[in-house]
């Protein structure tokens, strides 16, 4: 009998998991040796901008390439339009893992401000700067990641997609929540730890798993996260 870990055990397991990228990333972030739904955002890996992006109008998007049944793993961005679709469709979501995001950067003034200045810096230099630019102080494994994802973006694609994640505020879901919860940080990345408890003390039943590694969490420490997730959905009706 195929386990965890095995290649055809994850191939038929895991087909309805609906894995949702990272703002500056793609479909192809994701380890590509199982199934499952990978989706592109808007703006993202050759998709179309759309007119007044949001995390409302990602999820949109995306809800038609749903199943009857799924269970969703969300970085960062892609861990907020988890969140809203979870909320949209709370007896049809059998897992859900918000890794290295949170529900909100609106927690206070000085969050608000550092996330639009970050977003102006970032709206002012080439995809290929900010590739350059976010690999700093990484190991080379999620440098030449970045380098493959970012660089190949569109300057309106970035814009969008950290303007959707500066706009949203999904704090009113979260005691709505009622699938099984796991919220994965990096033990590097202090920016996502006040967002990860927010995330445990406001859905019930919600785990945190922190592990060695950084925001690229499913490069960087790949082995240890994909596991953790698939050993946690495989418990998961």
């Amino acid at each position: 009998m195929a386990e965890p870990g095995d290649d055809d055990y994850i191939s038929s397991s895991f087909s309805d998991v609906v894995w949702l990228h990272g703002a500056g990333l793609s479909s192809s972030t994701w380890r590509n040796d199982f199934g499952g739904i990978k989706p592109d955002f808007p703006g993202h890996n050759h998709v179309a901008c759309i007119t007044n992006p949001s995390v409302e109008r990602y999820a949109d998007y995306i809800e038609p390439q749903l199943p009857d049944r799924f269970a969703l793993v969300g970085h960062s961005l892609g861990g907020m339009v988890a969140l809203e679709l979870a909320a949209r469709h709370p007896q049809k979501v059998r897992g859900l893992v918000l890794a290295e995001a949170v529900p909100t950067v609106r927690q206070t003034t000085s969050s608000i401000l550092l996330a639009r200045l970050s977003k102006a810096i970032m709206s002012h230099v080439s995809p290929k700067r900010l590739a350059w630019l976010s690999g700093l102080a990484e190991p080379e494994i999620v440098r030449q990641h970045l380098h493959e994802q970012i660089g190949q973006m569109d300057v309106q694609g970035i814009k969008d997609g950290l303007e959707a994640a500066i706009q949203y505020d999904g704090r009113p879901h979260l005691p709505h929540i009622e699938a099984p919860t796991l919220v994965i940080t990096g033990e590097r990345n202090k920016a996502t730890n006040a967002g990860a408890k927010l995330f445990c003390s406001s859905i019930g039943h919600a785990r945190l798993v922190t592990m060695p590694g950084g925001h690229i969490l499913h490069v960087e420490n790949a082995d240890q996260f994909y596991a953790v997730i698939f050993q946690f959905l495989g418990d998961k009706p």
